[in-house]
């Protein structure tokens, strides 16, 4: 059971004693309704043609709802918060490409006590990084009194070579969370063995690899029960590459300079006797066909036929789509189904995936974030795995022009029903020569401001000024961003990492605007979180779709429990949830109250089966 921790940093707080947890389960029955609707690929067509939108064309200058709201804080740093010992090391005398695209970070439950604890993926200030063994994690546990205890040498949880990226699961379904990192030099898994020790087993557990990976996903693509793996690889980076600016000042090298890698598919044989170990199946998989240079991931079903299938973010190349067939193997249709490119067909430099319903319609939505100079982009899924980019409609692109986009999390930060952004900034190549070359540290030319993006029931979003807000401020060179309630209270705090400085963690102030609902969705079969669940939570007409994925993002991973604000509304009547092993039907559980966690476990709800709804998820 998880404590129930007040909190007085919210000084208009709805009335609780913080959060309780409960196990829900249900035998009254109540219909379902559940609605979904396929559409044909030729849908896309027409939507690409006309620009057809359910969503107001507002010009970026006209006021919208709640514009007039957060002339406080949203965020402040985290009180006390002294437990990070380290900074961040990349070498400010060395140009190699890793140290300016890495590194990221995490917030998961460790040691399994219901407190989310950090990660902080470490950089190396040898030019040699790329091709060094060791780099340790800091990892900070947090314990009782809400503080953080430094575990980085009891884990040891490392990255091989310059560190990419933390990314958690229960590979072996033992009820604790495994660890993989990535890093330039390839990847690293760690098996939690229990009371926060862990065993490197990348070799035996047939994940071993010495290419430059990047984004990687736990999911469940064969539904057998068993988390299998995506690693996503970037480029045959050299080290040693001399590249220089437009000024021939010395400068990062960029994606353009080298060949891309295929990424790789991993397979999970627990359901052989192995649980937790590997076999590689990029080849027979289909995806080995294609190469790119990717940088985030999405693995879900993307296109509504409950097979998941998985989205890769390139790096100034055509995002990849990768549809499973019926067969188990995947066809890549990111340019039929209109999101490979942007509106006037152009790839754009991705860096991080957002995957979340932007617009309130039921339908999950993709948003990436991008290169200064680009615009940040919405693919607004139409229906059935059909995809537009509408960023023009949502007030996201315009502010996002004069920023790096890298890290991003979505979430309702102020509790008002509405999705909200939350991203890390930050350049890759050095400012334009409009100061001296003497400057305080040359890690100032790549700096910027990170962003918050408000929604509303207009469906456009508002761009918070740098001014008042301690996350907004800074001026760093941030790269991942992991989101999560980490106190306990019932809203989303946020854990940033940034180049060659401390990570920052951030604790979420904003005045609330209504109720809160929190839901661990677990299979007791498989004694673990059930990654990859979707579920539709109603109430009072409305509903909110979230899916348990927390390896999302850039290089990093979020609390994998669903968080919702639920605006005025204190009370719920139902959820439906659709579990990624079962495709027969789905159950549901209600109704309850809200300002509550709940655990939500697969055989406690009330069977709907798919028949019922026209086999379909809303």
């Amino acid at each position: 059971m998880l404590s129930n921790l007040l909190s007085s940093k919210h000084m208009t707080k709805p009335s609780s004693t913080g959060i309780s947890t409960k196990r829900i389960s249900n035998d009254k029955i109540h219909p379902a309704v559940i609605l979904g609707q396929k559409a044909s690929l030729c849908v896309f067509a027409v939507a690409a043609l006309f620009g057809c939108s359910r969503m107001p064309d507002v010009p970026p200058g006209n006021a919208t709802d709640g514009e007039s709201a957060m002339a406080e804080p949203v965020f402040r740093e985290w009180p006390d918060f002294s437990s990070i010992s380290h900074a961040h090391v990349s070498s400010e005398y060395s140009f190699e490409m890793p140290g300016i695209m890495g590194s990221g970070c995490a917030v998961m439950d460790l040691n399994g006590d219901d407190r989310l604890d950090l990660v902080a993926v470490s950089g190396d200030s040898d030019t040699s990084a790329v091709n060094s063994t060791s780099n340790l994690c800091q990892v900070l546990v947090q314990t009782t009194d809400g503080n953080f205890s430094d575990a980085t040498t009891q884990t040891a949880i490392s990255a091989r070579g310059f560190g990419m990226g933390a990314f958690g699961g229960d590979i072996d379904n033992d009820g604790d969370i495994d660890v993989l990192t990535t890093s330039a030099s390839g990847t690293a898994l760690f098996r939690n063995d229990g009371d926060l020790s862990f065993t490197d087993i990348t070799k035996d557990a047939g994940v071993e690899s010495s290419r430059w990976c990047t984004a990687a996903v736990f999911f469940d693509f064969d539904r057998d029960g068993w988390l299998d793996l995506l690693v996503v690889n970037y480029v045959d980076y050299f080290a040693g590459s001399i590249c220089t600016d437009g000024s021939g000042r010395r400068d990062y090298c960029g994606p353009q300079s080298f060949n891309g890698s295929s990424d790789r598919l991993y397979r999970n044989r627990g359901a052989q006797g192995a649980p937790g170990t590997f076999e590689d199946i990029t080849v027979p998989s289909g995806i080995a066909g294609r190469l790119g240079k990717g940088l985030g991931a999405v693995c879900s079903d993307l296109n509504g036929d409950r097979r998941p299938d998985m989205y890769v973010a390139n790096d100034m190349e055509p995002n990849f789509l990768w549809i499973q067939q019926e067969d188990g193997k995947f066809e890549e249709e990111a340019s039929l189904r209109g999101c490979s490119v942007d509106l006037q067909g152009r790839p754009q430099a991705s860096m991080g995936t957002a995957w979340t319903d932007l617009d309130s319609d039921g339908s999950q939505d993709l948003f990436l974030t991008h290169l200064r100079g680009e615009t940040n982009t919405v693919y607004r899924q139409l229906a059935g795995g059909v995809y537009v980019d509408q960023t023009s409609l949502t007030r996201l692109g315009e502010a996002s022009l004069n920023a790096t986009g890298f890290g991003v999390a979505a979430g309702d930060l102020n509790l008002d029903g509405y999705i909200d952004l939350v991203v890390a900034n930050g350049r890759v190549m050095r400012a334009p020569l409009l100061q001296p070359e003497a400057q305080a540290s040359r890690w100032q030319d790549y700096v910027e401001h990170n962003q918050l993006f408000l929604g509303a029931e207009t469906k456009l979003y508002q761009s918070l000024p740098n001014t008042a807000d301690p996350f907004l401020t800074p001026e760093e060179t941030s790269r991942g961003l992991s989101m999560g309630d980490i106190d306990n209270d019932g809203d989303l705090d946020v854990f940033v990492s940034s180049v060659a400085v401390k990570p920052r963690l951030y604790q979420n102030v904003v005045k609330r605007d209504g109720h809160w609902l929190i839901l661990k969705i677990r299979n007791p079969l498989w004694n673990r979180d059930a990654i990859g669940a979707r579920v539709k939570l109603s109430a009072a007409g409305k509903s909110w779709i979230r899916e348990v994925m927390p390896n999302v993002g850039y290089l990093s991973s979020h609390d994998s429990r669903l968080h919702f604000g639920l605006g005025n509304v204190n009370s719920w009547d139902s959820i439906v949830i659709c579990w990624p092993d079962d495709i027969s039907g789905f159950e549901e559980f209600g109704p309850g109250t809200a300002d509550q966690l709940l655990v939500l476990e697969k055989g406690d709800g009330r069977p709907v089966h798919a028949e019922s709804t026209g086999g379909e998820f809303p």
